[in-house]
């Protein structure tokens, strides 16, 4: 029985000889395989009995040897690359194959659907892991959907249609200008195990009002009745029943910071718990204790392939097959934008002339004309956050102020396109005698702009409903508040009593050439036309508990 590291040895030789006959010697053959000859006369025969190839020695000085190969290296690569997979055992993947246009072939034409003893099991491939998964803390577009996936609120945000509906709560009503009830479903359960308490949605809340300026306004959370929570506010509030069902305020167990790693390995009441969470797989398996319905999928593991980075675009979510069974499964163009924000903290982020500068030169539409074919095909030139507003103006051609020979540019690591656009970047302006200096940093220092940085390189993402998550994504992003220097505490009041002219508001930011629109995206769900049940979300996900697959024919 041939064993792995027989198999990885063969594929070496088979891949050095590209497949074909040649004559050679022992002593090349154990330089090829970094083996001792004594070594390489064990491989050749273990060789030769698996049938993978014929080995027609020649003794005596001079003489060479024939060696031909009876097996294709690349289908027994195919083989154990199958068998790696089904394994998840991604390093010695990538340990075998260096190529990597072969190794993502192999990796995705792996991900369709398998069934394992009467099991669902669904596999994605993706370019980073995932090691924050923390409700209310800084999180990216993929850990926001996660999160609907292993929590619950006191209600949810309908995706269709934007609407507050019932989650951990069933039923609330507004019983006062600035009080509301949420009455609990019984029976719901932690994934470790414990029933939920009101204790647990007490202290969820409190810590997001100590800690999350969109819940600083909360004033009280007490439950006085069995299943009811009162909740007392400072201000009014209409949008409450939707805050209380975005991604930050997940109801986590109240002695969460005594479970050990919580931020990668969270518990919530979900319908998946996570089994698995390190630097090369995240795997979220169906809660059977679940309130609602039990997921359809059984269980959905991230295989992260950092390697393939290059090879993918970060708005293509590979669930299926890259081969002629692959499809298209759904696509759509994204509610949000990349998006420069010139920071008023640099002194030449707070120039007039400079801005507007920059904001002539790096049009969308000239960027676009320099970047690669692949991001042409994602890419859309951006000329407001949201798709349908306008509210660029077209900026005439200006002179470069004679003072300007260098600036920053700030983005986050583990973003593909951000290197693309940085580049892009820096090719315009040496061209026109400006060198580039890019700082790439982690996201929670990005995210809290805590760096020195003329201006930066943003992306927001947001959902229905489109007037809530707007100014909600962005006043909660410390960066955009502090690159600004704005007090937004009259604009937050006015929009919480929805009296805020919300594009109105965003056309005076980017007016001032604070921020400044790039590219909207499009998002793609590639994967197995067997896959139903699948529709995308705005963060270029879908809700696992609702996709199945049509079983294999027996």
């Amino acid at each position: 029985m041939s064993t792995p590291r027989l198999q990885h040895q063969f594929i070496r030789l088979w891949q050095y000889h590209q497949g074909k006959e040649t004559e050679t010697t022992l002593q090349e053959i154990a330089d090829i395989l970094h083996c001792s000859r004594r070594h390489v006369r064990s491989l050749l025969s273990s060789m030769q009995t698996a049938g993978w190839l014929s080995w027609q020695a020649e003794t005596g000085r001079g003489k060479r040897s024939r060696l031909c190969f009876l097996q294709s290296g690349r289908d027994l690569q195919h083989a154990r690359a199958e068998l790696l997979i089904e394994q998840d055992n991604i390093e010695k993947l990538v340990a075998m194959v260096n190529d990597k246009d072969a190794m993502r072939q192999m990796v995705l034409s792996q991900l369709e659907r398998s069934f394992r003893q009467g099991k669902s099991l669904l596999r994605i491939v993706y370019y980073r892991p995932f090691y924050n998964l923390l409700p209310g803390s800084p999180l990216r577009r993929s850990e926001v959907h996660l999160l609907s996936q292993i929590f619950n609120g006191l209600t949810a945000i309908n995706e269709e249609n934007g609407e507050a509906v019932p989650a951990l709560a069933h039923h609330w009503q507004q019983t006062g200008d600035k009080q509301w009830r949420f009455w609990l479903r019984p029976a719901i359960f932690f994934h470790h195990g414990r029933e939920l308490q009101m204790v647990d949605i007490i202290s969820s809340f409190e810590r997001l009002r100590d800690t999350h300026p969109l819940f600083s306004h909360i004033r009280t959370v007490r439950s006085d009745m069995p299943y009811i929570i009162d909740i007392t506010l400072n201000e009014a509030d209409s949008w409450f029943p939707v805050l209380t069902g975005s991604p930050h305020a997940a109801i986590l167990p109240h002695e969460w910071q005594e479970l050990p790693d919580f931020a990668r390995r969270p518990v919530g009441t979900g319908p998946y718990q996570v089994v698995c969470n390190n630097d090369r797989k995240l795997t979220i398996r169906a809660f059977d204790h679940y309130y609602g319905f039990r997921a359809l999928l059984d269980e959905v593991s991230v295989l992260v392939v950092p390697e393939l980075e290059e090879k993918m675009v970060c708005t293509t979510l590979h669930i299926g097959a890259d081969g002629p069974e692959r499809d298209s499964l759904d696509s759509r163009m994204e509610e949000g934008c990349y998006f420069l924000l010139h920071d008023t903290r640099s002194a030449k982020g707070e120039r007039e002339d400079i801005r507007r500068w920059l904001n002539s030169l790096m049009t969308p539409v000239n960027l676009l004309y320099h970047c690669e074919p692949l991001y042409q095909r994602h890419w859309w030139p951006a000329y407001g956050l949201l798709l349908r507003w306008h509210h660029s103006k077209l900026i005439p051609p200006c002179e470069k102020p004679a003072d300007l020979t260098e600036l920053t540019l700030t983005y986050y690591q583990d973003h593909h396109e951000y290197h693309a656009i940085g580049k892009l970047l820096q090719q315009l302006l040496a061209e026109q005698g400006v060198k580039l200096t890019i700082n790439i940093t982690d996201y929670d220092t990005w995210f809290n702009g805590d760096c020195d940085s003329d201006f930066w390189l943003a992306t927001a993402n947001f959902y229905k409903p489109l007037d809530f998550s707007v100014f909600a994504t962005l006043y909660e992003l410390p960066l955009l508040r502090r690159c600004l220097g704005d007090d937004l505490r009259a604009p937050l009041k006015q929009w919480r009593q929805r009296s805020l002219s919300l594009a109105a508001w965003c056309e005076q930011v980017i007016d001032r050439q604070m921020l400044f629109p790039l590219f909207h995206h499009w998002l793609e769900l590639q994967g197995q036309r067997s896959m139903r049940g699948v529709k995308m979300n705005t963060f270029g996900w879908f809700d696992f508990k609702s996709a199945w697959f049509i079983p294999p024919e027996s």
